[in-house]
């Protein structure tokens, strides 16, 4: 399994997604090295889409995107606004 990672604004990237299954990947804050609260979700196929579900700020929360890409970038627009 390949881990792929999503520039954010900075030089360093801020979202790791790290395949667990055909179907489920962990969603990782790289800029927590070592941190507990380094995942932030997992993103999961649903029917018609994708759902990243949030185990930070809010455990539990859920959103559905239309592509793969749309939950990533969205991850990644969502850790930027968290850590200003």
């Amino acid at each position: 399994m390949t881990m792929t990672t999503h520039h954010g604004t900075t030089a360093r990237p801020v979202v790791e997604v790290v395949p667990l299954t055909p179907t489920t990947w962990r969603v990782c804050d790289s800029r927590r090295d070592g941190d507990t609260k380094r995942i932030v979700g997992y993103i999961t196929t649903a029917q018609d889409g994708f759902e990243m579900l949030w185990m930070r700020p809010r455990p539990g929360v859920m959103y559905r995107y239309d592509t793969f890409d749309d939950a990533v970038d969205a991850t990644a627009t969502r850790l930027r606004l968290l850590r200003s």
